[in-house]
């Protein structure tokens, strides 16, 4: 072969484009790949978000119906979900324990946190609850603040946190 037959093959060979529709879709996956995943870490986001912010005003009516005129503490040997039944004073760490129990599918119950405070103000803030036997007492407020922590997990990004918070207020009524 001389070297005009070689330069015609390489020109050729050149002008040819198998294997061009390899790195075309190989590059167009990829995007595809990442907007997907990108909106199932939204939807996901999303989804915990309803969850904290359900919980924590579930969390706040556990709390409120469960005031300083109950006559008991609640009992930890009954599931939360079915405290009502037996008749308690709610503690922060009953509320803790209810919100956790309402975990929906997908969601790790080991990172929900729950915050219960009884501020010992009224609603209108006009008054402390302190001429109450308590500030868990009928007509002052309960606060609850409930965090969900959970890992992203997006292709081509280094692992990341995120974590979504809610926060309900509620006046007691029992």
């Amino acid at each position: 072969m001389n070297k005009g037959q070689i330069l015609v093959r390489l020109a050729r060979a050149a002008r040819e484009e198998t294997g061009s529709e390899l790195v075309e879709f190989a590059s167009a996956a990829t995007l595809l790949l990442m907007v997907l995943f990108g909106i199932f870490a939204v939807s996901f986001i999303m989804y915990s978000y309803y969850f904290v912010s359900y919980a924590a005003q579930e969390g706040a009516r556990y709390a409120l119906v469960r005031g300083d005129g109950w006559d008991s503490a609640c009992s930890t040997s009954q599931p939360p979900k079915f405290a009502l039944t037996f008749g308690c004073t709610a503690a922060s760490s009953d509320v803790q324990n209810f919100v956790q129990s309402l975990a929906m599918p997908g969601m790790d119950a080991s990172n929900i946190t729950a915050t219960a405070s009884w501020p010992g103000a009224t609603p209108d803030c006009t008054s402390s609850c302190s001429t109450c036997s308590s500030t868990n007492h009928a007509g002052c407020l309960v606060k609850v603040q409930v965090n969900y922590s959970f890992d992203l997990m997006l292709p081509f990004l280094p692992k990341s946190t995120a974590s979504v918070s809610g926060t309900s207020e509620k006046v007691i009524q029992e």
